[in-house]
């Protein structure tokens, strides 16, 4: 219908297979069963998102969008040279991010149709870093030749260094999506106890330590994060406690309350068929970490599953936190270097809930 929304996935069931072959990650043209041009996209017959639409054909398509994805960013003046530079379907690029780290432009990939674009992509930036995971590979149908890592980078956000490893490090490297929420954290840990719990590489106790937090700790399983976070102390010449432990058996076993406590787990819903264990993940989490935090004190959750919705979220944090009260100052999401299309909410995907706890 005229002025209808439509989503840039289209699901394989919901596609017409074609009349003749058309080899996987090709852009073809699109129409609905009335014949009505719905625009380009990457098809994948063998892929459960069949179809990933980039909207009306153009010439140079991928390098215009790139070119003004990289304006856009030019024009934010973030204060940092750590920053997303293609956010997906966010600029009209599904199945593309790029994250700018330093000199680096660490490029992941999550639909076959980049993999045949690829040197076109590399082509707009000096120095690149190509990856994907491998169950996207696997859901792709393709395998992603070997790259060897560049050397790690040192690079700066609001006054405080991190140390990006691309050998050892998730997704592109680093987490620039909490770029102003590590700002907001580190303002509201001035002289109180800290407390991070799934702190990856430091990102949040770095920042609160670096901002006179009176003590900090910080908790984590990944032993390759923890050896980041801890040349990431060194580097910012701040103290953290940081232990190699299971979030879950630290939360059940310490008693020590805090006056600001950070939940930031990874991702724990990846497809629809992980969002009831993944929501029982998060209630467990939010349910042990609240009750670190001391009366009056600060909780800051965080879920960066798109296919959890921001009230689905706050419904698992009332609930799960329903015998202490929670009193909401503030709800936030990614930076501005990660636009969100009306057309594919889920890529607002990054929510965090501020609150005093009474």
């Amino acid at each position: 219908m005229p002025g209808s929304r439509r989503h840039l996935n289209f699901f394989r069931k919901m596609v017409v297979k074609p009349e003749k072959f058309i080899r996987a990650g090709t852009i073809v043209n699109v129409v609905d069963r009335n014949g009505e041009h719905l625009g380009c996209g990457f098809y994948n017959p063998k892929s459960e998102i069949a179809l990933r639409m980039l909207g009306p054909w153009q010439e140079d398509l991928i390098e215009t969008r790139l070119k003004k994805a990289i304006e856009f960013r030019q024009s934010l003046n973030l204060g940092s040279n750590a920053y997303r530079v293609c956010h997906a379907e966010g600029d009209g690029l599904p199945g593309l991010v790029i994250d700018r780290y330093a000199d680096v432009h660490s490029i992941q990939i999550f639909s076959q149709g980049w993999l045949k674009h690829i040197e076109e992509v590399r082509g707009l930036f000096p120095k690149t870093y190509v990856t994907a995971d491998a169950r996207t590979q696997e859901l792709e149908g393709f395998t992603l030749p070997p790259e060897k890592p560049p050397e790690s980078v040192v690079v700066e956000e609001n006054g405080v260094a991190f140390r990006v490893d691309f050998a050892k490090g998730h997704k592109t490297g680093f987490f620039c999506d909490q770029r102003e929420n590590r700002k907001i954290v580190a303002e509201l840990s001035k002289g109180k106890t800290v407390l991070d719990l799934c702190c990856y590489t430091g990102g949040f106790s770095i920042a609160a330590a670096k901002a006179g937090a009176g003590r900090v700790t910080a908790v984590d399983m990944d032993e390759d994060a923890l050896d980041t976070a801890r040349q990431n102390e060194r580097l910012n010449r701040v103290k953290v406690d940081f232990l190699h432990a299971d979030v879950f058996n630290y939360c059940r076993q310490s008693r020590e309350q805090f006056d600001v406590v950070i939940l930031d787990p990874p991702k724990l819903v990846r497809d629809r068929d992980e969002i009831p264990t993944g929501k029982r993940a998060y209630y467990d989490m939010n349910r042990l970490a609240v009750q670190r935090v001391k009366p009056g004190g600060i909780f800051v959750t965080n879920s960066c599953s798109g296919l959890v919705s921001e009230p689905e979220f706050l419904d698992i944090v009332a609930s799960a936190t329903s015998d202490r009260e929670l009193r909401i100052f503030k709800i936030a999401g990614a930076g501005p270097d990660h636009p969100v299309s009306t057309l594919f909410p889920e890529g607002r995907y990054l929510k965090v809930v501020y609150a005093v706890v009474v």
